[in-house]
């Protein structure tokens, strides 16, 4: 069954739209280790997803879960572009300059779209989901192009919280998985 776990957008390496959809992407997030706990001694280190979070612990986790996949994006990146360009296959098509779409393991998909502006979408889905680069660049074009950044109040690089927005995206996502 097709389930979406997650929804990101960032601008460079800044988180400014995140939605979780599913109980295991919030528990990935909840397992995600603070900082300042990784210096601590780490068997004070307390990571029982079952226990009440406060909000700037869960804040500060789902920080490091930003990193995290930022990080792994950017060395799949890196490392896609170095196999494309050493054995000379085809580049990044259509509106994303990534050199890579998609990449899935046996318990989850990523479905990824970077544009030469500098975004980043992510969507995290199981990997019976079929690619969605089409549903990534339409989600960019109509919604981050033609709504948030023709909006006189939005300035660019803030956080994007608005319910309408993930009912739009949700909708949009769930009409194509």
């Amino acid at each position: 069954m097709a389930v979406i776990h997650g929804f990101h957008i960032f601008l460079r390496k800044k988180c400014i739209y995140q939605h979780l959809y599913s109980d295991a992407a919030l528990r990935a997030v909840k397992r995600c280790l603070p900082i300042a706990n990784l210096k601590e001694n780490s068997t004070k280190i307390s990571n029982n997803i079952t226990e009440d979070n406060s909000s700037d612990d869960l804040k500060e986790r789902c920080d490091q879960y930003e990193k995290l996949l930022v990080g792994f994006l950017s060395g799949l990146a890196a490392f896609s572009k170095t196999i494309t360009v050493t054995n000379e296959l085809k580049g990044p098509t259509g509106l994303s300059v990534a050199y890579f779409n998609a990449c899935a393991t046996t318990n989850f998909k990523i479905h990824y779209l970077e544009t030469i502006t500098g975004y980043k979408l992510v969507c995290i889905t199981s990997p019976d989901v079929s690619n969605l680069d089409v549903t990534l660049e339409a989600i960019y074009k109509e919604l981050i192009t033609n709504t948030i950044l023709t909006n006189p109040l939005y300035i660019v690089g803030d956080v994007i919280k608005s319910p309408e927005i993930d009912d739009i995206i949700e909708k949009t996502l769930k009409a194509n998985i």
